[in-house]
């Protein structure tokens, strides 16, 4: 297929349309209904304590409430010294109002304005996709494919920043994509810096690098590399956009009546701090570790989760067309966005997939545009992946049924739609893999069910087995509770839990803790077992006042080699015991 140059002026040739290709009605509604079922997973469940997610999002919720019941949007308040004016307020501001002042305290109300600002993102992808293939499959694909990729299902949901920040960073570059005669406008520049700062005020004026760095190497591009003329009608542009950026962002600095606590907190330490290679060595650090390039080498296929594979195939293909020099314009522009991103994030001596989420947009939109070109057994290994994944947790179902048929708990069975749907995702997998036409139309749909199957499977954790009853409620009722707690609050999830308590008070919890030693310290307690433990029977001055069954998602060493040993059930699912001495 021959791309088309449609374009005029030195800045349009950048987009290319490709010709449109007939289209079936049947196929086009196909792709509308995984896209409708994608949004529904993505709202479904957003009140889960069990999201795929990760511990930070505890700690944001903290600052939130804490602020909140303040009754200053400025400073930021936070129960943990350590975390006060570490992160910007815009996210902070944006759960207060989405909680209405925390009154409405809730994960769901604390989650979805996040969730709106990732389906925002994918809709930008949809007209990028649309606008450069000329056809709807593509459009539908850009659409599903972000929204297919884990990273993005993880932080695109949860009460994090990497939604509302992805969004706004990528917004200058969508609107360039779209409407390329803009390259040449300064009126555009004040409007883009705006929309940087926003992004900065939701996450960290270093942002500013990225976005200003991968956008300058745009209008390079834009002037095929001729560095003269690129200084002369561009450079002050982008000093003009960092400038409006950056001082949308200083607004923090000048409102927050304790502007050097956010300096030496925000700046100096969250942020400087990341170029701190502490007792070690920057050079070794970068080649070795856990934080090490290999680490950035492989964050673009793991955001990528199931899609992975080919996420792995583009990246060769990109190479090899730009070998070849058949590499579109509007290719060149997503790459360089892609690349930009991550040589960016290279550079600090802390690195995590989740810095890298930024450059998720114009990969996905690659993909889209190139699907047909990863080969099928690619797209195979995708389909096998859901169905062998789906099988995991029908398996994990049944261990469940099992422990809590054998313990205090009442008898509790999925429901026969749960079954169905697993039935029906591995029964599509495996049609796509016997079906050469269906393998790559059904990769992104079945990872959007393996999605939703997860979900359901959390339905125990997340319905009356998995909160303190009435009778609990009510017996704490103006009381002070000794929570379990770890480095990232994980309090605050019980707030959730038993909202009408006076005060949570946080206890530093280890597996090895018994039930008599937190009697001897506290007259009433919150205590996590292994569902198998019995130790709460027959207790000894003391009494439970309610329970919930609980399910465990972070190990350590230890924990992980016992779990890959076969010992499922001891570190998977727990049960939270309420006592009172």
């Amino acid at each position: 297929m021959h791309c088309i140059n449609t374009t005029t002026s030195q800045s349009d040739h950048l987009v290319q349309i490709l010709p449109p290709k007939e289209e079936g009605f049947g196929r086009l509604s196909f792709y509308l209904l995984a896209s409708l079922l994608a949004v529904f997973v993505y709202f479904y469940g957003l009140g889960s304590d069990h999201l795929a997610t990760n511990g930070d999002e505890l700690v944001y919720a903290q600052i939130t409430r804490a602020t909140a019941q303040s009754g200053h949007l400025l400073p930021l308040q936070s129960p943990i010294a350590r975390l006060q004016n570490t992160k910007p307020p815009l996210l902070f501001w944006q759960g207060i109002i989405s909680t209405q002042g925390a009154k409405n305290w809730s994960l769901a109300n604390l989650r979805y304005p996040n969730v709106v600002y990732t389906l925002l993102t994918a809709l930008m992808l949809f007209s990028l996709g649309k606008k450069l293939s000329g056809t709807w499959e593509s459009a539908f694909l850009a659409f599903l494919i972000y929204l297919s990729f884990f990273g993005i299902y993880r932080y695109g949901r949860c009460f994090l920043t990497s939604g509302p920040e992805i969004f706004w960073c990528f917004l200058p570059f969508f609107v360039l994509l779209y409407w390329p005669q803009l390259f040449n406008y300064w009126n555009i520049i004040p409007v883009f810096g705006s929309i940087i700062g926003l992004g900065l005020l939701y996450k960290s004026f270093a942002l500013v690098a990225p976005v200003s760095l991968g956008l300058a190497w745009w209008y390079l591009h834009t002037r095929e590399y001729q560095f003269s003329v690129w200084l002369k009608r561009d450079t002050g542009k982008i000093l003009l956009l960092v400038l409006i950026a950056l001082g949308v962002f200083s607004l923090w600095f000048v409102f927050d009546p304790y502007p050097q606590a956010v300096f030496n907190n925000f700046i100096v330490k969250e942020n400087l701090g990341k170029f701190d290679a502490g007792a070690g060595n920057y050079l070794l650090n970068f080649f070795w570790g856990n934080s090490s390039i290999w680490r950035n080498v492989i964050a673009y296929p793991f955001n990528a989760g199931l899609l992975a594979p080919a996420t792995i195939a583009l990246v060769i293909l990109g190479y090899l067309s730009f070998r070849q020099k058949n590499l579109s314009n509007s290719d060149k522009l997503l790459w360089i966005w892609v690349i930009t991103v991550f040589v960016f994030f290279s550079f600090p001596n802390q690195r995590d997939e989740r810095y890298l989420l930024l450059g998720m947009p114009a990969l996905a939109l690659l993909l889209a545009l190139h699907w047909n070109r990863i080969p099928r057994w690619i797209m195979a290994i995708t389909l096998l992946a859901v169905a062998v994944i789906t099988l995991g947790l029908g398996g994990l179902s049944l261990i469940l049924q099992h422990d809590l048929a054998l313990e205090t708990w009442s008898f509790y069975h999925y429901s026969i739609g749960y079954w169905f749907l697993l039935a029906l995702t591995v029964g599509l997998m495996l049609a796509g893999l016997l079906k050469p036409h269906l393998t790559a139309s059904l990769a992104c749909p079945g990872t959007i069910l393996l999605y939703l199957c997860y979900a359901l499977f959390l339905a125990p954790f997340d319905g009356p087995l998995g909160r303190f009853d009435q009778v609990a409620q009510e017996a704490v009722l103006d009381k002070k509770i000794w929570v379990p707690t770890n480095f990232n609050a994980r309090e605050e999830s019980y707030r959730f839990l038993l909202p009408e308590a006076k005060a949570l008070i946080p206890y530093d919890y280890n597996e090895n803790i018994t039930i008599s030693e937190m009697q001897a310290k506290v007259p009433r307690f919150i205590i996590s077992l292994p569902l198998t433990n019995t130790s709460g029977e027959n207790l000894q001055g003391a009494h439970i006042l309610g329970r919930r069954l609980n399910l465990i998602d972070r190990f350590n060493a230890k924990e992980t080699r016992a779990i890959l040993s076969g010992k499922i059930a001891k570190y998977l699912f727990h049960q939270d015991l309420l006592i009172e001495r």
